[in-house]
C-alpha cells in the first residue's frame, strides 16, 4: 500500500552547518509538524554557534535550475524564503514566485550580513530595495522583527513618514507578522497585519535562556501550517504554540546560544 504523501514545503534559505538556523533547521521544523521539506541552498555559511566567519553565495543560475527541477517534478504546497543576501537571489525567487502565484510564499526578513563576511557586488540599500520591490510584492506573508523594520526606517531603507509595517503592505505583501518583546515584561507580543490593519495578536513567554533564531523557526512553521491548509491567522497561532512547546527542549550544543530540539516536539 502506498502512503499518502505529506504536504511539501520548498525551503529557499542559506545553509547553517550548526543546524540551529535556516537549513537544515527549517527541514527539521517541517518534519516536526508532519510536512516534507525540499531544499534550495542560497548560500553556505562558515560558522559555529557563536559567530559567522564567511558566507558564500550560490550562483543564481544554479538556484533557478534547482527550483525549476523541484517544482516541475513534485507537488509543492508552500514556499519559505529567507534570509536573502543578494539582488540575484531576490531576482530568482521573484521570477519563480511569479510563475507559481497560487503557492503561499512566506518571506523571512533579516539584516544583510556585513561585507566583511559576505562578498557582494551591491550595497545593503540596493539589496534591501530589490527585496522590497521584487520579492515582497510576491509574498503572502512577510515575517520581520519590528526592531529590524525600525532600523531600516532609520537608515532610510523604508519611508520615514510611514509605519514600517504599512510600508511592507504598500509594497504588495498581503500579510505582515512581527514579534516584539514587551518592555519590562516577561512576554513577547506577536502581531498579524493586513491592509485593514491589525487582525490578531498573541502573547508568548520570553524564553528564560538565549536561543538561536526563534523568528526563523516561526516563519518556517507558519509556512508548514499553510501547506497543511490552515488559514493565515490559524497557521500563525499554531506556529506560536508549536515553538512555545519546543522551547523547553532547547539544549546547549556549543559556546553560543541554545538550540531548540524540535525532534522532541512532534505533532
Amino acid at each position: 500500500m502506498t502512503a499518502t504523501p505529506p504536504p511539501t514545503v520548498l525551503i529557499f534559505a542559506p545553509l547553517d552547518p550548526t543546524g540551529a538556523m535556516y537549513l537544515p533547521a527549517d527541514a527539521i521544523s517541517c518534519a516536526a509538524v508532519g510536512c516534507h521539506a525540499l531544499s534550495i541552498v542560497t548560500a553556505s555559511h562558515v560558522q559555529d554557534t557563536t559567530h559567522t566567519e564567511q558566507i558564500t553565495l550560490t550562483a543564481p543560475d544554479i538556484l533557478y535550475d534547482q527550483m525549476r527541477c523541484l517544482l516541475e517534478d513534485m507537488s509543492v504546497h508552500s514556499i519559505k524564503a529567507g534570509p536573502i543576501y543578494s539582488i540575484d537571489t531576490a531576482s530568482v525567487l521573484a521570477q519563480i514566485a511569479a510563475d507559481y502565484p497560487d503557492l503561499p510564499l512566506v518571506l523571512h526578513l533579516q539584516s544583510i550580513p556585513d561585507d566583511s563576511i559576505l562578498s557582494n557586488d551591491a550595497d545593503v540599500d540596493e539589496i534591501t530595495d530589490a527585496i522590497c520591490q521584487l520579492v515582497v510584492p510576491q509574498a503572502d506573508l512577510v515575517v520581520a522583527d519590528q526592531t529590524l523594520l525600525m532600523q531600516w526606517q532609520a537608515d532610510g531603507l523604508l519611508p520615514e513618514q510611514n509605519n514600517p509595517i504599512n510600508s511592507l503592505l504598500d509594497c504588495g505583501t498581503e500579510w505582515v507578522f512581527c514579534s516584539l518583546p514587551q518592555p519590562e515584561s516577561v512576554t513577547v507580543l506577536h502581531q498579524l497585519y493586513n491592509q485593514d490593519g491589525l487582525q490578531q495578536q498573541w502573547q508568548s513567554p520570553v524564553p528564560s535562556a538565549r536561543l538561536q533564531d526563534t523568528e526563523g523557526l516561526l516563519s518556517t512553521n507558519i509556512c508548514a501550517f499553510l501547506a497543511k491548509g490552515l488559514p493565515m491567522a490559524e497557521a500563525c497561532a499554531a506556529a506560536i504554540h508549536h515553538i512555545h512547546d519546543a522551547i523547553p527542549h532547547a539544549f546547549q550544543a556549543g559556546m553560543g546560544a541554545r538550540i531548540i530540539n524540535q525532534g522532541l516536539n512532534r505533532n
